[in-house]
């Protein structure tokens, strides 16, 4: 039985090789809060202000008109924008460009792609239904070591700066 490899060390020795080979949280320059919320709230204003302008063209047309196009604006919308914007390429919003953070897959660096995005957005949402759930989701990145909201753990996204 002493020709037997010790399992354990050996398992800990290629994980600790493993782990000297990933990227760590200092060399992707993960975002801070601050940066998260200011690129979030940018973007909150490019959906808003055309979703105003869009409900007061209706309002002259027909007040349910008014009440059916902003009830699926305001749904659909941040579905698209979100999804759209961290699925290409870039990972970012232009709320995001401007704050030189982009959101990239947990451990790869790349882009998480058009269903991820959506799920990220997803999961938000859904949360948004609840005060407890969204408010941790959004305070999440305070105390977590790769700064991540639940949504990002849920698809395994970070959110880095980009400069």
């Amino acid at each position: 039985m002493t020709d037997l490899p010790s399992y354990p060390e050996e398992a800990a020795e290629r994980e600790a090789a493993h782990a000297a080979q990933a990227p760590t949280s200092a060399d992707r320059r993960l975002s801070s809060w601050g940066r998260r919320l200011a690129a979030y709230l940018l973007d909150t204003l490019i959906i808003i202000v055309p979703l105003f302008a869009l409900i007061a063209v209706f309002a002259a047309v027909d007040v349910w008109a008014i009440v059916i196009v902003a009830y699926i604006a305001t749904i659909v919308a941040p579905f698209v924008y979100f999804t759209f914007f961290h699925g290409d390429a870039r990972g970012q919003t232009p709320g995001k460009r401007v704050l030189g953070i982009r959101v990239t897959g947990d451990e790869t660096g790349s882009s998480i792609g058009y269903g991820r995005a959506f799920g990220r957005y997803a999961i938000t949402f859904v949360f948004g239904f609840f005060v407890l759930p969204v408010i941790l989701d959004y305070l999440w990145p305070l105390w977590d070591s790769k700064n991540q909201a639940l949504h990002d753990k849920v698809v395994g996204s970070v959110v880095e700066r980009s400069f």
